[in-house]
């Protein structure tokens, strides 16, 4: 029969990579020098140690519970102690590394400096002659989309230039495949062309298909309105060429019928300002006199001034530093000086809506390199307005919040990658998600009728706009992330210091009787008990929480 040490070590089937891995952190991620410690053990920093200012509130309420591989020198410094594999604190291998992590990563937590927009422009990519194609290749189903289109504009007697728009095609110049076909109409809505393309279909004893209107919404920047129907098997959206002007006492635009070339120029970046021209014969026109050259470069470029076009509509910024993160391309240095402005940070936190900016987020957890992504956005300034804070929260923790959450979620990016763990998309971003806000994790903001709610919970539901499931997740990864640096102290203190001594060591507090996970001290079996626990509450997703 297996005793219980055994049965946890069963339980944790990467401890054997966490041991080896935990040792290469503290070995060769952390520089020797990185930090000095007094005899009595208290790190002292030295100049190569990046250490983050944080407001008594974070230091008090999240650090303890949340790092236990920390020291806290005074009650506003962070510093990180290298880690060590003989004392109690034997915490998750996210917080071993967050210490390494920590001494590479910025120290700013407000603005961008000088300094800081040189970091930015290094992080935004170094991208070098990019393979662009001098023509677009179609699909089969791609043709017969086009050719039914240009039939209902000829089956109408219609003068209507049809043009495909946008990331459609960047994506086929640079030798991808694209299902987001955006068509530009010349001289009609997008709603009128689709009643025009269902008149020829039933013309043609075919069935009509409903068409779906996305109305504009200009207090929240989103200024088009989009029809979307499917022809065949693809979906397709629908919207006019566009020209803008504005009042003298609004930044709200009328939105007219445009030129091409007008509307070339209103759109977010040179690469996606490229047209197709289908009724041409398949040209792919450069309005902009840059789109190619700039695919070419790997540069991302707005056609007119970044902020000008950013204050058009600030989820612009976030779009920049998805795609330069997503295609390894670099950001223009107008951009970067644009989009850490004051006036485009405060635009983008209000005037446009959480939902827009949690899809483009998600684009990013989903992208190649959404560290880089989330690290970026920090450098620019631009964190606090993604990951929004409530304001009576925010008074007490400070703006500097993002340096220590990009840290962990750098650990865990890193264990991620160095043990070459397969998850689906939804597991990735549930890991990294939680390891980007545990440095929140104990914070609370008042509820409804007297209760308390987790900060974390909160910044999640309104400031992304994500999913309950993502929700319960961080909740019970931040959990397991506890419980597990609990199980590891009481093995290593033996079965005589019990649970409630384990507890104690991890959260830097004084014994005390009975534990958090509800359950009697009782050594090894207690272990056993809180393991089962997590395993229960994360599900099919267990080994998330053994991280």
């Amino acid at each position: 029969m297996l005793t219980g040490a055994t049965s946890v070590l069963r339980l944790l089937p990467y401890c054997r990579s966490y041991m080896a891995l935990s040792a290469a952190v503290s070995s060769q991620l952390i520089a020797p020098d990185s930090c000095r410690h007094t005899p009595s053990g208290r790190p002292v920093p030295t100049p190569s140690v990046s250490a983050h200012r944080l407001s008594p509130a974070l230091a008090r309420h999240a650090l303890p519970g949340s790092y236990p591989n920390c020291r806290i020198s005074s009650p506003s410094l962070l510093c990180w102690r290298k880690p060590t594999f003989n004392s109690l604190h034997f915490p998750p291998l996210i917080l071993c590394c967050s210490s390494s992590a920590s001494t590479m990563s910025t120290s700013a937590s407000e603005g961008v400096t000088s300094d800081g927009a040189a970091a930015a422009v290094a992080a935004s990519g170094a991208a070098a002659d990019v393979e662009v194609r001098d023509s677009i290749s179609l699909t089969q189903r791609e043709q017969d989309i086009f050719d039914t289109l240009l039939a209902a504009v000829r089956h109408a007697g219609a003068a209507t230039s049809l043009r495909c728009a946008g990331g459609w095609v960047r994506d086929k110049l640079l030798g991808r495949s694209s299902d987001d076909i955006d068509i530009a109409l010349d001289d009609m809505l997008g709603k009128d062309f689709a009643e025009m393309v269902n008149d020829y279909l039933k013309s043609q004893g075919k069935e009509a298909r409903h068409a779906a209107v996305i109305q504009s919404n200009p207090d929240q920047s989103k200024h088009l309105e989009t029809a979307r129907m499917k022809i065949g098997e693809m979906w397709i959206d629908l919207v006019n060429l566009r020209s803008e002007t504005y009042a003298a006492d609004s930044r709200i635009p009328t939105m007219t019928f445009g030129t091409p070339e007008q509307d070339a120029l209103r759109r977010d970046f040179t690469m996606n300002a490229l047209f197709y021209n289908i009724t041409a014969g398949g040209v792919v026109e450069d309005l902009t006199g840059r789109g190619l050259q700039d695919l070419r470069d790997g540069l991302i470029r707005t056609p007119l001034p970044p902020r000008e076009t950013f204050l058009d509509d600030p989820l612009r910024v976030l779009r920049a530093v998805r795609f330069g993160t997503r295609f390894g391309f670099r950001l223009h240095p107008d951009i970067l000086e644009a989009a850490a402005s004051e006036q485009v940070r405060v635009a983008l936190a209000t005037k446009v809506s959480k939902e827009r900016v949690g899809t483009e987020l998600e684009g990013m957890f989903n992208g190649p390199t959404p560290v880089e992504a989330v690290r970026l956005l920090q450098r620019l300034g631009l964190f606090t307005a993604v990951f929004a804070l409530p304001a009576s929260l925010l008074s007490r923790v400070g703006n500097g919040y993002g340096v220590p959450c990009c840290t962990t979620m750098a650990a865990a990016d890193r264990i991620i990658r160095a043990l070459g763990l397969e998850m689906d998309k939804d597991e990735r971003r549930f890991l990294l998600l939680a390891a980007l806000l545990l440095p929140l994790r104990g914070l609370q903001i008042p509820a409804a009728k007297g209760k308390l709610t987790p900060a974390t919970a909160a910044l999640i539901r309104d400031a992304l706009k994500w999913r309950v499931k993502d929700i319960e997740m961080t909740a019970a990864l931040h959990d397991a992330a506890a419980e597990l640096a609990m199980a590891h102290t009481a093995l290593l203190k033996g079965a005589g210091g019990g649970v409630d001594a384990a507890a104690a060591a991890v959260n830097g507090e004084e014994e005390t009787s009975g534990t958090a996970v509800g359950c009697k001290a009782g050594g090894e079996h207690d272990v056993r008990v809180i393991l089962g626990q997590s395993i229960r509450k994360l599900k099919q997703h267990w080994k998330l929480g053994k991280l």
